[in-house]
């Protein structure tokens, strides 16, 4: 591997870091609008076409970013990179009306690479959250008046995870891992107000809202037979600290004034979370992969503007398809994947939840004959929420590209 190499990854990680800060591309999401928004659901490699799991799936021939005792399995020599893309299409519905979106961006980075035969690391810059919703046609008097004013709120950014993760194989067949999360990010409120009288006047107030927060975590790998494995993960709770900057801008016929203000954010907090997964080989040639982790919200004692924070349950799962005949052939090397998800939602609205499913399919393209470099594309259908109560209702197309790339360094290399 040549120091080059190495400092320009660095620099596209830093670079990569600052995009994610400012990004206001990676969701259009009504339901982004509660909490500080969507929970990422878009891994790292093969999981996006597995059903999102990956709990006990080590990190032999790509880079998992599910679960750090996965660090363990990383091949002695082999260096790892992950560069991930993503692209959304949704439809909401309300009552008898709808509205589509388009989004896309970067979703991933990440490296990993071993520190010694029995130990690997990794870091990965992956969104935690997402936010962007628009919120419009709202109309209220004004107390006391009859003036009518109409309100459009727009919402964008979200919460970044900057994760460090360390394994160790503690036997052939055992590892454990620790993970830790800087989390950070801007959160960018505008609402807008149109006083309607005998001329057009209008109320602008823009707030940014950052938070900041650092989570521990840990996990285990146990290799019970050669083709099955177990895993199983937890993610202590924190609370992220924020602070609010803000602009009021009262614009009338007569009258232009700027007002800023600053303000001290209640803190978020996140629940304990913990996960259990399982990968077994079927016939060689299928590999089924099974995850279940919980989030204990209730225990936070938190609610948001609209709803109520509660426990969330998800379940993946996947299955992949290799076929074992001549390797020398391009289409026997693919790697064929599917997968199903869906979670109960961490959210209630006068008692319901805003739930999530969706399936997936994936299909992984080798980029070179004796490498792990692969290309690995996903698709999947879901929706969220539903239409009674008042809710809306979300059907999503995502798509998914990972580049996942195997290098090799300090290895000599050998002249006949």
């Amino acid at each position: 591997m040549k120091i080059k190499y190495i400092t320009l990854y660095t620099f596209l990680l830093i670079v990569s870091s600052k995009v994610y800060a400012q990004s206001n591309a990676l969701s259009s999401s009504p339901y982004s609008l509660y909490g500080l928004g969507l929970t990422n659901d878009i891994g790292t490699g093969k999981i996006n076409g597995l059903g999102k799991s990956g709990i006990a799936i080590p990190s032999s021939t790509f880079i998992n970013n599910s679960n750090p005792a996965s660090f363990g399995a990383i091949p002695k020599n082999s260096f790892f990179y992950d560069f991930g893309f993503k692209g959304e299409t949704n439809t909401s519905a309300e009552g008898g009306s709808s509205n589509s979106n388009i989004t896309a961006n970067f979703s991933n980075i990440g490296i990993a690479f071993p520190i010694n035969e029995k130990s690997g690391f990794g870091v990965t810059l992956i969104p935690f959250t997402s936010v962007g919703y628009t919120i419009s046609g709202i109309e209220s008097y004004i107390e006391g008046s009859s003036d009518l004013f109409i309100t459009t709120i727009d919402g964008e950014g979200g919460i970044n995870d900057l994760k460090i993760n360390y394994g160790y194989a503690l036997t052939n067949k055992f590892r454990l891992g620790l993970t830790l999360s800087a989390l950070f990010g801007k959160i960018t409120e505008t609402e807008t107000n149109y006083i309607l009288t005998n001329s057009i006047n209008s109320i602008l107030i823009e707030e940014d809202n950052r938070y900041s927060g650092v989570r521990l975590g840990a996990g285990f790998q146990y290799d019970i037979t050669s083709d099955t494995s177990i895993g199983g993960i937890i993610n202590l709770p924190t609370t992220l600290g924020g602070d609010a900057e803000g602009t009021t801008t009262v614009s009338t016929s007569s009258v232009y004034e700027v007002i800023e203000t600053d303000s001290d954010l209640d803190d978020f907090k996140l629940p304990l979370e913990l996960g259990f997964g399982l990968q077994t080989k079927i016939k060689e040639a299928f590999t089924v992969s099974l995850d279940y982790k919980k989030s204990f919200w209730n225990n936070t004692n938190q609610s948001d503007q609209i709803g109520t924070f509660v426990d969330q349950d998800f379940f993946g799962a996947g299955l992949q398809f290799k076929s074992r005949s001549n390797q020398s052939k391009f289409f026997n090397r693919l790697e064929y994947r599917a997968g199903f998800n869906y979670d109960n939602g961490n959210i209630e609205i006068d008692n319901t939840r805003i739930s999530n499913s969706a399936l997936n399919f994936g299909i992984g393209v080798p980029l070179k004959h004796n490498s792990s470099s692969m290309i690995n594309f996903s698709y999947s259908y879901g929706n969220k929420g539903t239409i009674s109560n008042g809710l809306i209702k979300e059907n999503y197309h995502l798509f998914s590209i990972n580049l996942s790339l195997e290098g090799i360094w300090f290895q000599k290399r050998k002249i006949n």
